[in-house]
């Protein structure tokens, strides 16, 4: 059939082409395949990232030497007053930082 099978002279009239309803609604487009809504990051109600995935700095520990600044991918680590502070909308969690962190300060 030329017409509905996919072999016909307009796209998105045979199977498979979604049908013009949108990004991963016909057949065999992604349904289910985590396409459309969501963020791919766990977020908590309000979309910002957990506290509890955030590193904690110890203030008393840390001596400012930058170390962790320079480890973090994201750049979600600051020097401020000679302490480390972590900004929580760029840190993703992944506690490079605390690694790398001489003094174990960190945690």
């Amino acid at each position: 059939m030329p017409w509905g099978d996919g072999t016909g002279p307009w796209w998105g009239r045979g199977k498979g082409q979604g049908r013009g309803r949108g990004m991963g609604r016909g057949r065999g487009m992604g349904r289910g395949m985590g396409m459309g809504r969501g963020t791919g990051f766990a977020t908590g109600p309000t979309g910002a990232v957990p506290t509890a995935a955030l590193p904690q700095v110890n203030a008393e520990k840390c001596v400012g030497c930058g170390e962790c600044a320079k480890a973090c991918p994201f750049g979600a680590i600051e020097i401020r007053d000679g302490k480390a502070t972590v900004n929580p909308v760029l840190c993703r969690g992944c506690r490079v930082c605390a690694s790398t962190c001489p003094t174990g300060a960190i945690s």
